[in-house]
């Protein structure tokens, strides 16, 4: 059986606060974290019988995974630029997908919210439905055929995910109090539950008894993407084939998922030079 696993950072129990995601000293302890619920989630699939799995380090630098804590017999996808970005190796040949310590979009009231650049988008709609970086990766492995199976992360999270993820099974290890406050499990029960939840849907999975589905829209694909400022929306104009639609938003549409995400990969990129 074969496990995709991407890990951001913003979901793991106990991370709240911005100095946690980037540098110094909150940022190793927020990597320990991270790292100890991915190697949770792992150990659970493992115990279940998983026998090849991969793990996708989803955040910002995407340096964040300490390799030396992870179990073994597993393989690490790190470092960035990388074709897909948080998704990179997704295909066909996955079983299931875990996506560990994501957060909500932004505009909700979840721990540390945003989609892709809190910076730069203020929203994202894939085929008239908004997405974050739950939905729109969701959506990646829906097109290879790939289910979402489990999902950590807080409250609100949830909340999101209930609306396209049908049979997911979801931990929550933190409930938001504002966007840099949370009522948190401790780390260790965080991972504990995480474990037990790998496995059990792991065990479902080889049961025939999951109800997990896939969740991907019809092709063609329409993405609108709305920027904090015009004149963001006015260097991802340039692009070929990027219809603007208003002074913060522009439009492309492609027959082709991974191909449309990759355009979005490079609007971030083209944005990001007039933040």
């Amino acid at each position: 059986m074969r496990i995709y696993i991407s890990a951001d950072l913003e979901g793991v129990a106990g991370v709240i606060s911005p100095a946690q995601l980037y540098s110094g000293p909150a940022y190793e302890e927020a990597c320990a974290r991270m790292t100890l619920e991915v190697a949770a989630a792992v150990r659970g699939a493992q115990n279940a019988g998983a026998a090849d799995i991969v793990i996708n380090d989803a955040h910002e630098s995407m340096t964040n995974l300490r390799l030396e804590m992870l179990p073994a017999g597993v393989r690490v996808i790190t470092g960035k630029p990388k074709p897909l970005g948080m998704m990179c190796a997704i295909d066909g040949s996955w079983d299931m997908a875990f996506f560990i310590g994501y957060h909500s979009r932004q505009g909700s009231s979840g721990i540390l919210s945003h989609s892709y650049s809190a910076r730069l988008i203020e929203q994202i709609f894939l085929n008239g439905v908004e997405v974050g970086e739950l939905a729109f990766n969701a959506a990646l492995a829906g097109y290879f055929g790939v289910p979402v199976a489990l999902v950590t992360g807080d409250e609100d999270l949830a909340k999101e995910a209930s609306a396209q993820l049908v049979g997911t099974r979801f931990i929550s290890v933190k409930r938001a109090l504002s966007r840099q406050a949370a009522d948190t499990m401790l780390p260790s029960e965080a991972q504990k539950a995480i474990e037990a939840a790998a496995f059990t849907v792991v065990k479902d999975w080889q049961k025939g008894s999951g109800e997990v589905q896939t969740w991907c829209p019809e092709s063609p694909y329409r993405l609108l993407v709305e920027f904090h400022s015009p004149v963001m929306a006015d260097m991802v104009a340039f692009m070929p084939e990027v219809q603007r639609k208003r002074a913060n938003q522009v439009e492309l549409v492609r027959e082709d998922l991974p191909d449309l995400f990759r355009a979005f990969q490079a609007m971030l990129v083209l944005a990001g030079a007039m933040a």
